[in-house]
């Protein structure tokens, strides 16, 4: 038996595999490499342990992310108060806590009430008046509305229409006479002189209320020095008291061209 060993053909698998015993030229170095070599089936199956190790702990690693973060918001803790809990940091952090925005109130607004039956307005009875008067259609409606907001009385329109003075001013102008207290008597002062279509109605209002009189205006037009002054150096003329004669005497010295009204005044006052 042992001679037949001998003589057969040795190989190193047949070495390992048992099939030859007590060779001399047995290598363990190269046993000891062929040993460690591992087969692909036992690869795989290292790998796949190692999956399930790595799974577990990922699986560990979210259960406590959940449970942490359930615990945070039972509490109501923030990150900052957190961390301080955690390592006693004494530093302040920046909260980033969710504030829910704040959703304003909305009222719906009220529905006009509607107008109550027989409560008439002002402007309702002055149109009314001014349709009684036949005074309507003199001026719009947009004119009829001024009149009636800045005062004008039906009784004075039907004045000024009996003057016949509706048809030569506007109603602005009317609004201006009546708030000025402009009388009709004064009107027909300045219409019968002539002198109603030489003024505007603010020069009539300034004229007026400065107490400058027919008979002055008179005395300027006769000495031709009403078209020389504006009514507002008329009223400073009058009411300084100078007199046509002594305007006549700076005319006369050449004195008149170089000098305002209130110059002639200060003259005047300085002779006198």
């Amino acid at each position: 038996m042992g001679q037949k060993n001998r003589h057969s053909n040795y190989s190193f698998e047949s070495e390992i595999d048992s099939h030859v015993n007590n060779d001399p030229n047995f290598d363990l170095d190269e046993y000891i490499k062929q040993k460690s070599q591992l087969d692909p089936t036992s690869q795989l199956h290292q790998s796949e342990i190692e999956d399930r190790e790595q799974s577990k702990f990922k699986n560990a690693v979210l259960i406590f992310l959940v449970f942490a973060a359930g615990f945070l918001w039972v509490n109501e803790w923030s990150v900052s108060q957190t961390w301080n809990s955690l390592f006693g940091s004494n530093e302040s952090a920046t909260s980033f806590e969710f504030a829910p925005p704040v959703i304003p109130d909305f009222e719906i607004p009220d529905v006009p009430a509607p107008p109550i039956p027989g409560n008439e307005s002002g402007l309702v009875n002055y149109m009314r008046g001014l349709e009684e008067a036949g005074l309507a259609d003199i001026y719009a409606n947009t004119g009829n509305i001024a009149l009636y907001q800045t005062g004008v009385t039906v009784d004075y329109l039907s004045q000024m229409n009996e003057a016949g003075y509706l048809d030569e001013f506007s109603y602005s102008a009317i609004i201006g006479l009546y708030n000025g207290n402009v009388t009709i008597d004064y009107l027909n002062s300045l219409g019968n002189a002539g002198y109603l279509e030489q003024f505007s109605y603010s020069a009539i209002i300034g004229l007026y209320n400065g107490g400058v009189t027919i008979d002055y205006l008179n005395q300027m037009n006769e000495a031709g020095y009403l078209d020389d002054f504006s009514y507002s150096a008329i009223i400073g003329l009058y009411n300084g008291g100078v007199t046509t004669d002594f305007i006549d005497q700076l005319n006369e010295n050449g004195l008149l061209e170089d000098m305002s009204y209130s110059d002639i005044i200060k003259a005047y006052n300085a002779d006198n």
